[in-house]
């Protein structure tokens, strides 16, 4: 359904520019400071919207490059940090471990008894 709508929006701006084009046939002077040419005003003004997007697309690529090159990069940060918590963890199972097993406790914070925090 929403790609029928885009059809349909499309097709009323296809319409709309050219009945544009249909009232804007005179021709009009353009000065380039070194010549100058005679072109219907509807040319010079399709010409002026092309450009205009083909200047927001590359924009918007070197944009989009960017955000996934930042992506990228960050996404390898990720990693990096989860592989070393994931590091940190087993090296605390492991003391937790050895603690057990010989009796003694590791961690700087005395037992209370009774405590509730998790």
């Amino acid at each position: 359904m929403k790609r029928q709508g885009k059809v349909i929006i499309a097709i009323l701006i296809v319409i709309l520019i050219a009945v544009f084009a249909v009232m804007n046939t005179e021709s009009i002077p353009i000065h380039f400071g070194f010549a100058t040419v005679s072109w219907p005003l509807v040319l010079v003004l399709l010409v002026a919207i092309f450009l205009g997007a083909i200047l927001m697309f590359l924009f918007a690529t070197i944009s989009n490059y960017q955000n996934k090159k930042t992506i990228k990069q960050q996404t390898s940060r990720i990693q990096t940090l989860e592989t070393r918590l994931d590091e940190t963890r087993s090296a605390e199972t492991n003391s937790k471990t050895d603690a057990a097993k010989t009796g003694k406790s590791k961690s700087s914070q005395p037992e209370v008894k009774g405590d509730k925090r998790d």
